[in-house]
């Protein structure tokens, strides 16, 4: 066997190997989402047999039909996808301005904010709970979606990855931008925003699963049903069926939690990509 023919098998092997390293921790996290779905399909006492089958042997769709029955599932899910949604936006919107601000514009204490602006990575979000739910409640918009948002319409770490993308991009490129008339709004829009896609879709499936998986703030904001939002709708269904079939309460979960799953799965790779480009130079 040839020398570039054994290097090859090598490296074959050693993927092969790191491929079946790296199913392991994958399947440990799967699992639990995977099993819930097969109790959401099973009857009730499929579900406590032992020993326990992974596959139902016979799919029990009435399960969630008995759940979109017993609670207001899909106005859950619309109040976290709008919350979730206007909050991955406004971030968005917020982060690209502040971020550019702080990679080309140059003004006396441009160092001072930028750590100020790192600093509040560092403060827990209970610390500042008490003092927005006293700020909401005086606005009187407790129990609303602006309640539930604003908030949340900025993020310190969107703008701290975002200005790590915007000052890799040529100072050149923007002085031949503006020189042939583009302010700095439009080169900012038209030029610096698509050149950082993949920096902006990371930050915008970590904001949206950010905000969808809140559960503190919604319970303490939100008074009336109509406003729940998908986590405090979980609980609130479990503890109103703790009596009835595992499989309806499974079968609830799976919908409230589907739409942050199918989310992350459409766009892993440019979520990946986002986070590891920011750390080197293009």
């Amino acid at each position: 066997m040839s020398t570039g023919a054994r290097a090859s098998q090598h490296r074959r092997s050693s993927r092969i190997i790191l491929t079946l390293v790296l199913l392991i921790p994958a399947l440990v996290h799967v699992f639990p989402i995977l099993y819930m779905v097969s109790i959401s399909l099973k009857t009730g006492s499929e579900i406590f047999r032992l020993p326990p089958t992974l596959l139902p042997e016979a799919w029990q769709l009435s399960n969630y039909i008995e759940a979109l029955r017993s609670a207001p599932l899909l106005r859950f899910i619309f109040n976290s996808l709008v919350a979730a949604g206007l909050i991955t936006v406004l971030q968005l919107l917020t982060s690209i301005l502040a971020a550019y601000a702080l990679a080309r514009m140059k003004f006396r204490g441009q160092g001072i904010v930028l750590g100020v602006m790192l600093a509040t990575m560092m403060i827990p979000g209970e610390v500042t709970m008490i003092p927005n739910y006293l700020t909401v409640a005086k606005l009187g918009l407790l129990d609303s979606f602006v309640g539930l948002i604003a908030p949340f319409a900025a993020s310190g770490f969107g703008v701290f990855l975002l200005y790590q993308f915007f000052r890799q991009i040529t100072v050149e490129l923007e002085e031949a931008a503006r020189l042939d008339g583009a302010s700095r709004l439009r080169f900012l829009f038209q030029f610096m925003v698509p050149m950082s896609m993949p920096a902006l879709i990371a930050f915008g499936v970590y904001a949206f699963v950010s905000a969808w998986n809140q559960y503190l703030w919604p319970l303490i904001v939100t008074q009336s049903q109509d406003m729940r939002t998908v986590q405090i709708g979980i609980g609130m269904f479990r503890s109103e069926n703790e009596s009835s079939s595992w499989g309806v309460i499974m079968a609830a979960t799976t919908m409230l939690v589907l739409p942050g799953i199918m989310l992350f799965v459409a766009t892993q790779k440019h979520f990946v990509r986002g986070l590891t480009m920011g750390g080197s130079k293009s």
